[in-house]
């Protein structure tokens, strides 16, 4: 309780003394601090403004909108249940957002006190935006929720210094949701991974082998239907499930691989995060992908790595798009609005059958189903994925090299994704090899490119004195690579580097490795 514990409540008296104020505001201030996520911060300011103004019914509203749904709302020491938070003035929060400032009212006092707070036997209520800071020209920041006091006793009596401390106090809080903003773009940027350059949705269904995905698309783009993409692996699923999610205009974009774990705690805190203290190792909050996703796309790569426990706690979000965090201690649960969209290689029908897969959560996620053909069942248009592929290169293709990879020769196992690796590696080796070229040639590949299967692993190692000549032989390659490299190009690292196809700060750590200068 911090300096709460050693003062009365703001509402003890009409007038609070500055000193008193200024001790509520450490206490608030101190109750903030600690804060990891916006629920802890809501909680944690809001429980203290309703314990120091002695409020009925304390409410934070998240946005600009009077009528939008409560965050967080409190009354005396307990959750207002859904008819209470419904049952405060929406005519002052309106107010507050149209006049831009905190407003402190009263039906006994104003002629034009709204009706519903006569109604609701509201005696006084305090109201204010909660802003972003201000701009850089001094201009207020954005409105990011609302924040709501009312009292509904003849007891309390409030003056302009409790508006001037309501005031602090939404400016406070308002600046820790607009950090807590920053922080949750900066832990979503770590904990999802996108395509650097996500190509228009236009451009991957331009191709006439991608009509049928086209017209399943049409209809559902811009709805809320969950979307269901299979194929095999490398036919380009992930990058069409964030192409869809960037047409659809459904930000932010969230993409979650899942499934690589059978541990409950992992697979929750992941997706749905943790409260503080809900498992061993549970230090702080943890925010989840499916917060992150809210009104926005939740992609869930390879749903057959799901094991059962998670696939039941999908289900349930599908259904209701409600969640609980672990540890979630409150009556009610989370809410998020994310459009899911899965994908997969495996076979689910099989999966479903072998009692692998939820057969009632493939019928939720499979609102829309789309299936990505391989690259071996479209070889005519082989030649036209590799010219879009190499168009940042600068190299063309001759007839030659298209007959190469339409050919029947090659199978492409690892569709799209293997000819791209295939046509950077044949790049690096004309660079190198042909300083100026302008166009592949076919001995620019290798028998291996185009084979049918990966290559076979080497066999293992017997010996440490084995593992210790293959390292030694594997720099030796390496070392003559790079020397060739840097003497085609006159020992200009940039450009050495951008023909071997790595960053420049890796070769030059690769150099020093080797001992080139």
């Amino acid at each position: 309780m911090g300096y709460l514990s050693a003062m009365p409540p703001l509402s003890a008296t009409p007038e609070p003394q500055a000193a008193h104020l200024w001790d509520a505001a450490r206490s608030l201030v101190e109750r903030l601090g600690p804060a990891v996520d916006q629920a802890s911060v809501v909680d944690n300011g809001l429980d203290l403004l309703v314990e120091l103004f002695g409020a009925d019914r304390g409410l934070v509203i998240l946005g600009p909108d009077p009528g939008g749904p409560a965050l967080h709302a409190r009354g005396r020491g307990r959750a207002l249940t859904p008819v209470e938070q419904a049952e405060v003035s929406r005519a002052l929060l309106g107010r507050v957002v149209a006049e831009g400032r905190a407003v402190l009212t009263s039906p006994l006092h104003e002629a034009e006190a709204s009706r519903s707070m006569v109604e609701l036997g509201i005696v006084h209520a305090l109201a204010g935006p909660l802003r972003s800071g201000r701009a850089e020209d001094g201009a207020e920041g954005a409105i990011l929720g609302l924040l709501y006091l009312d009292f509904r006793g003849f007891r309390r009596r409030l003056g302009p210094r409790h508006l001037e401390f309501f005031e602090v106090a939404c400016a406070l809080i308002g600046m820790t949701l607009q950090q807590q903003r920053r922080l949750d773009s900066l832990e979503l940027a770590s904990r999802t991974s996108a395509p650097e350059d996500v190509a228009p949705l236009e451009a991957l269904l331009a191709l006439p082998s991608m009509d049928g995905v086209r017209r399943e698309l049409a209809a559902a783009l811009h709805g809320d239907l969950p979307v269901l993409i299979v194929g095999e692996s490398g036919t380009g699923k992930t990058m069409l499930a964030h192409a869809i999610a960037e047409a659809s205009g459904r930000r932010p974009v969230v993409r979650a691989t899942l499934g690589s774990s059978d541990d409950l705690n992992t697979i929750v805190s992941e997706l749905f995060g943790h409260e503080r203290g809900a498992f061993s190792g549970a230090v702080d909050h943890r925010k989840g992908l499916v917060a992150f996703a809210d009104g926005g796309t939740l992609i869930l790569d390879e749903l057959l790595n799901l094991p059962p426990i998670a696939q039941q706690l999908l289900l349930d979000f599908t259904q209701f798009g409600t969640y609980r965090p672990l540890g979630h201690r409150g009556a009610e649960p989370r809410k998020s609005s994310a459009r899911i969209i899965g994908a997969t290689q495996g076979d689910l029908a099989a999966a479903i059958a072998a009692g692998r897969f939820r057969a009632d959560l493939y019928y939720r996620l499979a609102g829309v189903t789309v299936t990505l053909p391989a690259l071996r069942e479209r070889r005519a248009e082989i030649p036209a994925l590799a010219a879009h592929l190499l168009a940042d290169a600068g190299l063309s293709l001759p007839t030659s090299v298209r007959r190469l990879l339409a050919g029947p020769g090659a199978d492409w196992p690892g569709n799209v994704r293997q000819l791209e690796m295939v046509l950077r590696r044949a790049a690096a080796r004309a660079r190198l090899e042909r300083p100026g070229a302008t166009e592949l040639a076919p001995e620019d590949f290798r028998p291996g490119d185009l084979g049918a299967a990966p290559p076979a692993s080497p066999a293992e190692p017997s010996s440490w004195a084995e593992v210790e000549a293959a390292r030694a032989a594997l720099l030796d390659q390496e070392r003559g690579l790079v020397e060739r490299a840097l003497a085609a190009h006159d020992g200009v690292v940039a450009h050495a580097a951008r023909a071997l196809g790595l960053p420049r700060t890796t070769l030059i750590a690769r150099m020093a490795l080797l001992g080139l200068r």
